[in-house]
């Protein structure tokens, strides 16, 4: 709590407004605080395009296709950055072999135009 706390004032004091949420998905944090930025980093990334999240009702990841559900996951991240008005803005990471893993280098899931903003 104290860790939060310290990076809460760290925003505040640089004039930004901040969102702090228990809501465990970012559609969902989207939906309480619409046309919102959102600053991850690329494991947060990689988890918000993983289709195990967005497994609708009735179906499995075991039983379905790639299609189907990259389909599942593109009608998510649509709801998320079109409609929701959202907008994910990715830090990338140094791996311990000294490498750097970013969009550009390693890019997890490819957004439709639409909705890419590079």
């Amino acid at each position: 709590l104290e860790e939060l706390r310290r990076r809460a004032e760290g925003v505040a004091r640089r004039g930004h407004k901040l969102l702090i949420s228990r809501a465990p998905l970012y559609i969902q944090k989207a939906s309480l605080c619409k046309d919102c930025d959102f600053v991850v980093g690329y494991d947060t990334y990689r988890r918000i395009v993983d289709p195990r999240y967005y497994v609708p009702a009735g179906e499995t990841l075991e039983t379905t296709s790639d299609e189907q559900r990259n389909e599942w996951l593109s009608t998510a991240l649509r709801t998320l950055l079109k409609d929701l008005g959202a907008r994910l803005l990715v830090a990338g990471r140094v791996e311990s072999d000294g490498s750097f893993l970013d969009l550009e280098q390693a890019p997890l899931h490819e957004l439709p135009e639409d909705m890419a903003d590079r």
